[in-house]
């Protein structure tokens, strides 16, 4: 293709379009979930950790789940900065082992584990694979720009829809700790505050 001087350049733009499989509406919720997976498995690991009845199994599988925990509210927020899932297949793995880690609590605890944390954070964590199942199925996940109104009305719902479901995990996770032998949980006062 020759150019000429006098011949005016055009210069046409286009929006880039979101990854192949993400729809901009929905392209922020495996952070969203991952956020809230994370929330809910440092929950039951601390639950663990400083539990009165608590032995040395169940002190391991809760420094387990606080570092799974950690790692996914890192995770979720590195992938809202690149605009992109990234190291999916790691990704991957660390939902699996989450799930693993929070059903072996339930395994060697389970008068003290609550059931309705583990099957919210199971569930969040299986959004999470999924999407990164889907991103190593069909390879790399590209940037996505999804405009802004797109894009802060999907994390608003996801964000909503994770509060419906983690607030009363974290609950459960923490009446679960304070269960008594006797199957109450205790009221705790905050006289003098």
């Amino acid at each position: 293709m020759t150019v000429h001087a006098d011949t005016p350049a055009v210069v046409t733009a286009h929006r880039a379009r979101p990854a192949a499989g993400s729809s901009g509406f929905t392209g922020s919720w495996p952070s969203v979930a991952a956020w809230g997976a994370g929330l809910i498995q440092a929950a039951l690991g601390a639950g663990a950790i400083v539990g009165a009845t608590s032995g040395f199994t169940e002190r391991a599988a809760g420094v387990v789940l606080v570092s799974l925990g950690i790692l996914s509210l890192f995770w979720g927020g590195a992938n809202l900065v690149a605009s992109r899932l990234i190291a999916p297949r790691l990704a991957l793995a660390g939902a699996v082992a989450g799930v693993l880690a929070m059903f072996g609590l339930l395994a060697v605890a389970p008068s003290h584990t609550g059931v309705y944390a583990i099957a919210a954070g199971a569930f969040l964590l299986l959004v999470v694979g999924g999407a990164c199942a889907v991103v190593v199925r069909r390879g790399a996940d590209k940037p996505r720009d999804v405009g802004t109104l797109r894009g802060i009305l999907g994390m608003l719902v996801a964000a909503a829809i994770i509060a419906v479901i983690v607030t009363p995990a974290l609950g459960a996770a923490q009446d679960a700790v304070l269960l008594t032998d006797d199957g109450t949980v205790p009221v705790v006062t905050h006289d003098g505050h």
